[in-house]
């Protein structure tokens, strides 16, 4: 996904909750700031002052100001330069400092926005980060239904008319969330975390054959849906077949990773087939993977207990 944000954006998003002002360069605010993968990197979208290598969004507090006022007339005028240069997108003043007329004068005319917040720049800078970092992520739509089950962020797979959206109905009625039916959208906000979210259009609903559409949040109550949750796990349905059940590991079961966005998720196939209780078997799955995720494997203990009987009878 092609994500283009600028400086007018940020402004108009974030601007009253970090109490921002526009002090100088509107001449920018069309501005398009880097995606994650440009030169700047996602972890230096937002940073304190850096002239070496800028951050997309460069922050100045009384640190970086005690810095600048320090320094020759000559070599200030050139770090200012240097930092309004363009190579970044924006400025940000916080900290309980205000910009001084020579720096709005320079702002206004490298055409560079130049913004204002009383609030401290670790405040800033953690919450610019994780709004940018979240907005301009990598995101990739996936065909099922993402829920939260057992605290666990969990994707529902399969063919259509498997039934997915009627599993998803019955663990809802169990306690477990909907974040998001038929199309839910994930972002790798980390290197090695993908988030899941609902597109606004297909917000709380839930599509089940033969009943239509419904309103989960409606229906349920809020505790019944979650806005995002990261993926940890997915359980593909599939059609049970003599063939499938043969190749079956009956030790392990069907167990492999998925890439998506080059991040390696644990998937888990569960044969479909009309007298298994599949809500009862997803949460054995999300239980199994919890227990994996902490050492224990059920399988390779069965095996231990094996050896260690043979070995006792030998």
């Amino acid at each position: 996904m092609n994500t283009q944000l600028s400086a007018e954006d940020l402004y108009q998003v974030l601007g009253e909750r970090l109490e921002l002002s526009w002090v100088a360069g509107r001449r920018g605010a069309g501005q398009h700031l880097a995606e994650v993968d440009t030169h700047w990197g996602g972890a230096t979208l937002v940073g304190h002052l850096n002239l070496i290598h800028p951050h997309c969004v460069q922050v100045l507090g009384s640190r970086e100001f005690a810095y600048l006022n320090r320094l020759e007339p000559a070599v200030r005028e050139q770090a200012l330069g240097q930092l309004l240069n363009g190579d970044s997108a924006a400025v940000v003043v916080g900290g309980g400092e205000y910009p001084d007329a020579h720096l709005i004068e320079l702002a206004d005319k490298a055409g560079i926005p130049l913004l204002a917040s009383p609030r401290a720049t670790h405040e800033l800078i953690s919450t610019l980060r994780y709004f940018l970092s979240e907005t301009l992520a990598e995101t990739i739509t996936v065909h099922g239904v993402f829920m939260e089950v057992l605290g666990t962020g969990l994707l529902l797979t399969g063919d259509s008319n498997v039934g997915k959206s009627e599993l998803a109905m019955e663990l809802i009625t169990r306690g477990h969330r909907l974040v998001a039916d038929d199309a839910p959208e994930f972002a790798r906000i980390t290197p090695d975390i993908l988030q899941g979210r609902c597109p606004p259009v297909l917000q709380d609903m839930l599509e089940v054959r033969g009943l239509g559409v419904l309103n989960v949040r409606a229906m349920y109550g809020d505790n019944a849906i979650k806005r995002h949750k990261y993926l940890r796990l997915i359980v593909d349905l599939r059609q049970g077949s003599e063939a499938a059940q043969q190749n079956e590991n009956r030790l392990y079961g069907v167990m492999r990773m998925k890439s998506l966005l080059g991040i390696e998720i644990p998937l888990i196939e569960l044969p479909v087939a009309p007298s298994r209780n599949l809500a009862v078997l997803v949460e054995a799955a999300v239980r199994k993977h919890l227990l994996l995720q902490s050492g224990y494997d059920a399988a390779d203990d069965l095996i231990q207990r094996q050896q260690q009987r043979l070995e006792g009878e030998s």
